[in-house]
């Protein structure tokens, strides 16, 4: 009889806030991390992390490959493609260890190498859950353009929100000047006017993905 081999895999730990079964577009996942699309685009078409396909077979990313992504962001060195596969390995599957690469707690090493990754998942987390909320904290704008979008239970655009951030409103001082608003609902506003740069880039598809039920 022989004996099975021990898996190399661990259990990854659970995501907090729901988020384990949460999907975002690529427009979304690059708003949640920060990049720019085409970066989302290329990770994806090089095979460095693994997605899903919806129903109507569009690419979905899970939670834990935006937190790739966010990553990819905040971490102080860029890292070849080898070792951000092991990134996504090690984030996303569990993985104790890919490349050379070994997780210990919050530091992943290699060699010399040694990255305290903890800060930069932590700011993922929040991130995705700030955002998750905010897909169910805004509606259509049935009388304005196409697409725009309003925090439910008030007259005030998302969009605006998000411009005035993008030209340097404090956050704090929006919460003054938006009453009825939050402050993750501000930080959600400055995500999602990143879905809205230029006719077409997001505002049909995220307005479907903002109805999504909760």
């Amino acid at each position: 009889m022989t004996a099975k081999k021990k898996s190399t895999k661990q259990r990854s730990r659970r995501l907090p806030h729901g988020l384990e079964g949460e999907t975002f577009s690529i427009k979304e996942a690059a708003a949640i991390a920060g990049l720019a699309d085409k970066t989302v685009r290329n990770e994806i078409y090089v095979d460095l992390f693994r997605v899903e396909l919806d129903d109507k077979s569009r690419v979905a990313i899970g939670a834990r490959g935006v937190i790739y992504l966010r990553l990819l962001k905040l971490l102080p060195v860029q890292l070849g493609p080898k070792d951000r596969n092991a990134l996504s390995r090690m984030l996303a599957e569990g993985w104790p260890g890919a490349e050379g690469w070994v997780r210990k707690g919050d530091t992943i090493s290699k060699g010399m190498v040694s990255l305290d990754i903890g800060a930069a998942e932590r700011d993922a987390i929040e991130r995705l859950r700030v955002f998750v909320r905010g897909r169910q904290r805004v509606e259509s704008d049935t009388g304005g353009p196409a697409g725009d979008m309003l925090f439910k239970d008030t007259a005030i655009r998302v969009r605006l929100v998000g411009a005035l951030l993008a030209r340097g409103a404090e956050p704090k001082k929006m919460l003054t000047a938006f009453p009825a608003l939050e402050a993750d609902d501000i930080a959600f506003a400055g995500m999602f006017a990143r879905l809205n740069k230029g006719p077409g880039s997001a505002s049909t598809g995220r307005a479907r993905a903002a109805r999504r039920p909760g």
